[in-house]
């Protein structure tokens, strides 16, 4: 993920206007790459575009044509660059934020320490037994706390799992790649956390690397929220419409495929009774003779 913009100023996203009309069956890649969501086998009628507002849709055709070696340079480079940012802003994290006040337990007294005097000591004492349990009772809730976090994590990646499932396209793999390397870790968890359709948004941001560095360059993880929530309002996701099949040509003498001649019908029937089919050879000649006269 690219380092989101340090401007603190007030950066006004421009979503009203935009679509990113997105191509799911591009067939440079369509024998590649297998689908990312689990939908390899999905035929063009089952994928789906994913638009935003009315504009013509923006993607990068050097990344989806490149050849399968310069994709995973790329996407190499990707995770060194992802890994570098994310160790450089923990390490700021740290830096930046006031460590938690710790309580110290301190050497446990003795009777020596308190000049013998007994009265001091078992004071002493029991204030040690205090810290102590103060201690355990800090560290029980920091892993409690942990815990949570972790376990409500899992859950917001599991739900952004399943939705990446279920969206019919071929290429998300690569076009989140492109997302993840535009937002920060802060500005993928707004979106993953706080979206109601991940998936569908970062997909569209991969697909449209203009609007995307737009909304990277909103610091304020509020401002930023919004202007996603904002964004969000415009996706569009509708089924991939296939194309009609060929119109065949109708060839025959007498009728078209499919149709009954009631009379002849009549005729043949009147035959079966009398054993006489001299009506029905009459009749067929004046077909002939009707076609031939056309």
């Amino acid at each position: 993920m690219t380092q989101a913009a340090t401007d603190d100023t007030d950066t006004t996203t421009d979503v009203e206007e935009l679509d990113t009309t997105v191509d799911t069956e591009d067939p440079a890649k369509a024998g590649d790459t297998e689908d990312a969501a689990g939908t390899g086998t999905d035929t063009e009628e089952d994928s789906v575009v994913v638009t935003i507002g009315e504009e013509s849709p923006t993607s990068e055709e050097d990344e989806s044509r490149a050849p399968e070696w310069v994709r995973e340079l790329r996407k190499t480079n990707r995770e060194k660059d992802r890994r570098i940012r994310e160790q450089e802003q923990e390490l700021a994290k740290l830096r930046s934020a006031g460590q938690p006040q710790t309580v110290e337990v301190g050497a446990k007294p003795t009777l020596e320490g308190c000049d013998y005097d007994e009265a001091k000591f078992e004071a002493d004492l029991t204030a040690w037994h205090q810290r102590k349990q103060a201690v355990a009772d800090q560290e029980r809730e920091k892993e409690a706390k942990r815990e949570a976090g972790q376990k409500a994590w899992q859950t917001t990646l599991d739900t952004y799992s399943k939705l990446k499932s279920e969206l019919k396209v071929k290429d998300y793999e690569e076009v989140e790649a492109l997302a993840q390397d535009t937002f920060n870790v802060t500005q993928q968890g707004v979106i993953l956390s706080g979206a109601e359709n991940p998936a569908v948004v970062i997909y569209a941001l991969g697909k449209n690397p203009k609007k995307a560095k737009e909304l990277a360059s909103i610091a304020d993880p509020v401002k930023f929220a919004f202007a996603v929530a904002k964004l969000e309002t415009q996706l569009k996701v509708t089924p991939r419409k296939a194309a009609p099949p060929p119109e065949g040509t109708v060839r025959g003498s007498a009728s078209i495929a499919g149709t009954v001649d009631s009379t002849l019908a009549r005729l043949r029937a009147d035959a079966e009774k009398t054993g006489d089919l001299s009506k029905v050879v009459a009749y067929k000649a004046q077909l002939r003779a009707r076609e031939r006269g056309k």
